[in-house]
């Protein structure tokens, strides 16, 4: 185990990086380096440069970079196969429902089209309250925090690089951390519980680790509006659709992890909050993945959306296993 400091001075253990990974730090702040290569990149530099030495975000990868690939998480596609097909079912069941009562097929044609519809909507209005309501993370508000966002969606190899918010709100804060689309807008959002006042970052490497994740999601896949359509019947069987939401999570991870493992014990916020995370042993509650058992702790493994505190923190210690989704 290794160690990294903490916003009060103090000590935080966590995985060791693996070896060829660079460690944080962009822009003159702590952030993540975004690609690896040869020559410098190859030993940890922080990515594209300008000619004063400093990293420019907005720049694409020269020749020389290599984008640094994150695997998905093994049961993602096998889940997305059958939850597609589940959701074909469940459309056809609700569409034959339909006829059966109404035995029009405009009425029919009409209520299998506002699924789409609402879920189009819904994820409209979703992003219309972030624009309406949050600060947005931009060069002069929050720029260290802008510079993150920049430069690993460069070496996510993003083509466009998403919007990014921060979010106030009195429920815990990772709750209020978040990915999203619409049309083809894509945006994540902050809690503003991650920065101090003057917008300087408690913990950037923490930080940099929370926006890779969900840049992560982004770079997956995951807030593309035809594969949440896709999957959205598989919702209504319990534990399948939450079977695929935690397989995303650990592919965010992945992410967050090839592009900043220096921020890994970032994932002990979820666990400690902003307060209390430097205290949190993430090795303790990682063998509580392994020891912990009992019939409605099973049962909540199942039908959470996302992994749990323990068995996310053993996926990140031991990164020869993929994460526990089921048993």
């Amino acid at each position: 185990m290794s160690a990294t400091r903490d916003l009060r001075g103090g000590t935080m253990s966590h995985a060791i990086p693996p070896q060829g990974h660079a460690t944080c730090s962009t822009h003159g702040a702590h952030g993540c380096s975004a690609t690896s290569g040869r020559g410098a990149h190859a030993h940890g530099g922080p990515g594209p440069r300008t000619s004063h030495g400093h990293t420019d975000p907005s720049r694409s990868l020269d020749a020389d970079e290599e984008l640094l690939p994150a695997p998905a998480h093994p049961w993602e596609v096998p889940l997305l196969v059958v939850c597609s097909v589940v959701n074909l079912v469940v459309v056809a069941a609700f569409a034959y429902a339909v006829w059966s009562v109404s035995g029009s097929p405009w009425w029919t044609a009409g209520a299998s089209a506002a699924v789409p519809v609402g879920l189009w909507a819904a994820r409209g209005l979703r992003y219309a309250r972030q624009r309406a309501e949050s600060v947005k993370i931009s060069p002069t508000q929050f720029p260290e925090a802008y510079r993150m966002v920049a430069s690993l969606s460069v070496g996510m190899g993003l083509s466009r690089v998403p919007e990014a918010y921060v979010r106030a709100g009195g429920e815990h804060w990772a709750a209020r951390t978040d990915a999203g689309g619409h049309r083809l807008h894509r945006y994540l959002v902050l809690p503003n519980d991650l920065f101090e006042v003057g917008e300087r970052l408690r913990d950037p490497d923490a930080v940099a680790f929370l926006i890779a994740h969900q840049l992560g999601h982004v770079a997956a896949g995951h807030t593309g509006f035809w594969r949440r359509l896709a999957t959205l019947g598989a919702h209504l069987v319990p534990g399948l659709g939450a079977a695929l939401s935690r397989t995303m999570e650990y592919t965010a991870d992945n992410h967050a992890f090839t592009h900043c493992p220096q921020g890994v014990h970032a994932v002990r916020l979820h666990a400690g909050g902003k307060h209390l995370y430097a205290r949190v042993n993430m090795g303790e509650m990682a063998d509580r993945a392994r020891t912990d058992r009992g019939l409605s702790l099973l049962v909540y493994h199942l039908l959470s959306r996302r992994p749990s505190n323990t068995r996310r923190m053993a996926a990140l210690r031991d990164r020869a296993r993929r994460g526990r989704v089921f048993l």
